[in-house]
């Protein structure tokens, strides 16, 4: 068994892929940080090689399409245990037998390709209206979020585009890393969550938070609340951070 350590980026994992693909023997791919040492392994750390990247980006949308890019994109950041494995065999059944392969939703890697596709799209699409911002100073906002998925990549479009005349930072504490935006160009960094913590409390208005929820309140109507409906669209576990509740 051969086991292929990469360093947990998209371009680390296109490389392993590069080298896994051919591999006659059984291998695996792995994050280099999730590594467990075995007798039973032969360990090769991957070298992160742009070229190999591109080779296997461009085979993807010359040789199949798009949608399985896509596929492959949202699986990988939907950082599940084994994620890379699910990918490699993905890509193995698309190019065996073609990209109508995601139409054989009896086969068990589709059904996970399917399964997790879904999982994060529909938390990215969630988090569209879940973030709430404060203001930290003059046009500038900062929020905090704690999503399941890695799902900044696929949020950053919308809020660029919904907000391009403000500055503003989302910030995912679970991940440590933060969109920043200045009217001009974005960027997806690392940002500590005690650094979090410090923007957090700039200009600290709780006036304007304790005026939202009053607002919340007048507006819901106590005899039509039906919370098994609420938790469906507004899961408890997003709560921490809704300014409302």
């Amino acid at each position: 068994m051969i086991e292929f350590l990469y360093d947990g980026s998209l371009e680390g994992l296109f490389t392993a892929i590069f080298y896994a693909y051919p591999c006659k023997d059984d291998c695996t791919i792995n994050k280099l940080e999730n590594h467990i040492p075995s007798l039973l392994k032969e360990i090769k750390e991957i070298t992160t090689e742009s070229d190999k990247f591109k080779r296997v980006y461009n085979s993807i949308i010359q040789k199949l399409n798009g949608k399985v890019l896509n596929n492959v994109y949202y699986l990988y950041l939907s950082e599940i245990d084994g994620v890379e494995n699910i990918i490699l065999d993905y890509l193995k059944l698309c190019y065996k037998y073609g990209t109508n392969i995601n139409l054989a939703k009896n086969n068990d890697t589709i059904i996970l390709v399917d399964k997790y596709y879904k999982k994060v799209a529909q938390e990215a699409h969630m988090f569209t209206g879940f973030v709430r911002f404060k203001e930290i100073a003059p046009l500038s906002f900062y929020a905090q979020i704690e999503p399941v998925y890695n799902i900044l990549p696929i949020i950053l479009n919308h809020f660029t585009l919904r907000f391009s005349d403000q500055n503003f930072i989302i910030h995912d504490l679970k991940r440590e890393k933060a969109i920043m935006y200045n009217k001009e160009s974005s960027i997806i960094t690392d940002l500590s969550k005690d650094e979090g913590y410090l923007l957090s409390n700039l200009n600290n208005d709780e006036n304007f938070e304790s005026l939202w929820k009053t607002f919340y309140k007048s507006v819901n109507i106590k005899e039509r609340e039906n919370s098994k409906l609420r938790n469906q669209h507004m899961p408890k576990r997003y709560w921490n951070h809704l300014t409302e509740i």
